[in-house]
């Protein structure tokens, strides 16, 4: 899928954050690898800490404290907002819509439109797409995107397979319209036949066979024999990101009429350090334009990675007056790829928060 758009931007990032925190250094004692692996897992995938929202947590919880905390600071009145996304692999209940929650608990007008959508490494692209699309209609305001999970909570620091890269953010984006018409370039390609090299494969209503237990919890998803987590088959996932990712990276380019070293930054997903910065290479783009550092500090967050590297790497560029032409990619679960070429800065607010959940 390709498609442009006109004159909208994005006006403001809160990322929110949890105040446990957890290091490295102390999860090595928790696993069975030696300290030279745990070393060599370090280094490679850029691992440092990462942060954990508490058993009682849950989206709308975090969200709704985010809103109420810019309504105060009045970065965001109620009366500007016209749209609630909610993209995340973890909502509240499975009915109704976390966004409904959110909208019933900020007592918002019911004319605001409410939407879940079911997303995960590429949901933050995706809900830009769905923001766009809902501004291109008469008498919008301000869509609210929000994005992320509360998935790694009561982590198992045992877990050697998705536990190191796992971390917990929900983070805010505000969209809007806005007189400049620059274009935004929208590209997304779907691998579906690849899905289940990254699979939650519990929860939901499709029973589980033994044929697929087995599959899930053998040394190639990392050897973990627990349904109710992410299970991942990480050599076709890096095969993905090395092989399929670039080309997609290209195509955007290409379908932006955009040469790759005219934009300031590319923000990308972020799995881990070691694969940003190889995509980095394989793209050659220099290190300083993609920030591969999210998952040293944060961990992978899932949907809320890309809003996270933006707020952690340049939030003074995003509150100047300059705009600064970029990229944002999201890649993994699906498989998919979406990306999205546009102008970013001018933002009324950008933020990093560390609650109390």
């Amino acid at each position: 899928m390709k498609t442009i758009f006109y004159g909208k931007r994005i006006s403001g990032i809160l990322s929110l954050l949890p105040e446990t925190e957890y290091n490295f250094e102390d999860d090595m004692k928790y696993n069975n690898l030696s300290e030279k692996q745990n070393r060599k897992l370090q280094k490679t995938m850029g691992y440092d800490r990462h942060r954990f929202f508490k058993s009682d947590t849950y989206v709308s919880k975090v969200a709704i404290f985010g809103l109420k905390y810019m309504f105060e600071k009045n970065i965001l009145k109620k009366d500007d907002i016209s749209a609630l996304i909610v993209t995340t692999t973890t909502p509240d209940f499975l009915m109704p819509a976390t966004s409904n929650l959110i909208m019933s608990e900020l007592d918002l007008d019911n004319s605001v439109f409410c939407m879940d959508t079911n997303q995960q490494c590429a949901g933050f692209t995706n809900g830009l797409l769905q923001a766009f699309m809902l501004l291109n209609n008469n008498n919008m305001k301000k869509v609210v995107l929000i994005t992320g999970d509360v998935l790694a909570k009561n982590p198992d620091r045992s877990n050697t397979s998705s536990y190191p890269l796992s971390g917990d953010a929900i983070c805010i984006t505000i969209i809007e319209n806005c007189d400049k018409n620059l274009p935004i370039y929208f590209h997304s390609i779907i691998d579906a036949n690849k899905y289940d090299a990254l699979v939650f494969p519990s929860m939901g209503f499709r029973v589980v066979t033994e044929e697929e237990r087995k599959k899930f919890a053998s040394e190639k998803y990392g050897g973990y024999d627990y349904l109710p987590c992410v299970h991942m088959d990480g050599q076709a996932v890096f095969q993905y990101v090395m092989q399929d990712v670039p080309k997609y990276v290209y195509e955007t380019l290409e379908f932006a009429k955009t040469d790759k070293g005219s934009l300031n930054y590319y923000f990308f997903h972020q799995p881990n350090k070691f694969m940003v910065d190889k995509l980095a290479q394989k793209i050659d783009v220099s290190a300083e334009k993609v920030p591969s550092n999210v998952v040293t500090f944060y961990g992978n967050s899932n949907s809320s990675t890309i809003p996270i590297a933006i707020c952690h790497n340049a939030k003074d560029e995003m509150l100047s007056t300059d705009n600064y032409k970029c990229m944002l990619a999201g890649f993994g679960a699906g498989l998919s790829y979406s990306g999205i070429v546009m102008n970013l800065g001018e933002f009324d607010f950008c933020e990093m928060l560390i609650t109390t959940f």
